[in-house]
């Protein structure tokens, strides 16, 4: 195979690679790169092609930073045959064409995050990055006819649903990048309330302006005009994730954040999905994890625990040398 940079005219044929296979997710799609852009972000993309077919690659990203030291990070990815007996050698491939680009001039790793549950060869021996890009365990939710998903559920879940339909509450779906002033309003005042530091609101403005109206929806539950729960979720491949979201404490009784979930599950039961990744969980026993209280409301949906290989480090050890060497001379003469 060969690697090439990917241009403009060979988005669809990455949005179809992307889209296709298990390994990859949302952050390897060309349109969350155009996001990531409008944060700031530099972007290098990669494609390997056998003759004119496009087989693998990557999307990678890089923060400008005047740090000694930076990260360029692969979320997602790369895209490779990673069973296959050339992946340690096109996994060689990109990163050398990652070293080679100027916004990495000062990275010391290239972190890499292929969903994948299983660790492959091609991966073995390099060590564990002590962030995540994405995150590790997840809860996913099949995507089943309607009757089976309310078997699946919680038998508690399944009552709350009902019964805030019964009292009124009704779920609207949106792709205009208009409502993210009200989507950031219900998620700015749940991470106030819950004590979790929220992302500005530039950052949902961009994201809606980029992603809506193909990948990006929110969902909002209302009850007489008000907002009690919004939901931001992305649909890539044959999935759909939960992305962010937020709970008003008001109206407890009515059970709002149950009916969202149910009603998004609905959604896309409709539309063909195989599943609702709800973004993250920890298993009970970890009452200080942020995602302790609602990992324990998504169990409440159906579904299971899954646990990926989480991100992997490629160091480029040379670069360390020379960063460490940096700091070590300008602490010398400070």
């Amino acid at each position: 195979m060969t690697l090439r940079a990917l241009g403009p005219e060979h988005r669809e044929a990455w949005e179809r690679l992307a889209a296709s296979r298990p390994e990859s997710g949302f952050m390897q799609s060309w349109a969350w790169s155009e996001f990531k852009e409008l944060e700031g972000y530099e972007l290098l993309r990669l494609g390997l092609f056998d003759g004119q077919a496009l087989r693998g690659g990557c999307l990678a990203y890089a923060y400008p930073s005047p740090a000694e030291a930076g990260l360029v990070a692969v979320p997602d990815g790369p895209i490779l045959d990673w069973q296959g007996p050339g992946a340690a050698a096109d996994l060689a491939r990109l990163v050398k064409a990652v070293r080679g680009w100027a916004p990495a001039r000062r990275a010391v790793a290239v972190r890499v995050e292929p969903r994948l549950e299983a660790l492959p060869p091609a991966l073995a021996g390099l060590p564990r990055a002590p962030v995540d890009l994405v995150p590790e365990e997840t809860w996913v939710v099949p995507v089943l006819p309607e009757a089976a998903m309310l078997a699946a559920m919680k038998q508690k879940a399944r009552y709350n649903a009902r019964l805030s339909e019964r009292r009124g509450v009704t779920v609207t779906a949106s792709t205009d990048p208009a409502d993210a002033s009200e989507f950031y309003f219900v998620f700015e005042q749940t991470a106030r309330f819950q004590g979790f530091d929220a992302e500005p609101k530039s950052f949902f403005l961009n994201l809606a302006s980029t992603l809506m109206p193909k990948l990006a929806r929110f969902h909002f539950a209302r009850y007489k005009g008000i907002t009690l729960a919004a939901a931001l979720t992305l649909r890539h491949g044959s999935g759909v994730t939960y992305l962010y979201g937020g709970h008003l404490p008001l109206f407890r009784n009515l059970m709002a954040g149950t009916l969202l979930h149910w009603e998004i599950l609905r959604e896309a039961a409709r539309e063909g999905f195989s599943a609702y990744d709800l973004y993250g969980y920890v298993e009970p026993g970890h009452p200080g994890h942020p995602y302790d209280r609602f990992s324990r409301f998504k169990e409440k949906l159906g579904g299971g625990r899954i646990r990926r290989i989480g991100s992997r480090d490629i160091v480029l050890y040379d670069r360390l040398a020379e960063a460490a060497l940096a700091a070590f001379a300008a602490g010398e003469g400070a």
